[in-house]
């Protein structure tokens, strides 16, 4: 007998992916546990950021030795669970060409040469 589990359904509505990204915010990185459109969750100090403090940090590839690619957005904390030392992040009013980047990020596409990167 074939036992078919069905996934629970997620209440989001950007699916949120595991990658190979660092946060890099006042030149410390923190490892990203995952990321969407939306925002992003990452292990840190729960001392590090507040509540609703609003940043602007950047998301660049761990295994990148330059900085080329990556990409500076501005973001809220909108959750900080000290229990586990998580940390999660909205992003706020990103332009067409920061979605397009953060799009690239997550689909794996490359970035159009004409698309600077910040």
């Amino acid at each position: 007998m074939t036992t078919i589990r069905k996934r629970e359904k997620e209440n989001r509505r950007d699916r949120r992916q595991e990658k190979n990204l660092l946060l890099e915010y006042q030149h410390n990185e923190f490892d990203i546990n995952d990321i969407s459109l939306g925002g992003l969750s990452i292990s840190a100090e729960t001392a590090v950021f507040s509540e609703l403090q609003e940043i602007e940090a950047t998301i660049k590839h761990r295994d990148n030795l330059i900085d080329m690619n990556k990409i500076t957005l501005p973001m809220i904390v909108k959750r900080i669970n000290n229990e586990t030392n998580e940390t999660a992040f909205q992003f706020q009013a990103l332009n067409d060409e920061q979605f397009s980047i953060l799009e690239a990020y997550l689909t794996g596409r490359a970035i159009s040469k004409k698309s600077p990167i910040m």
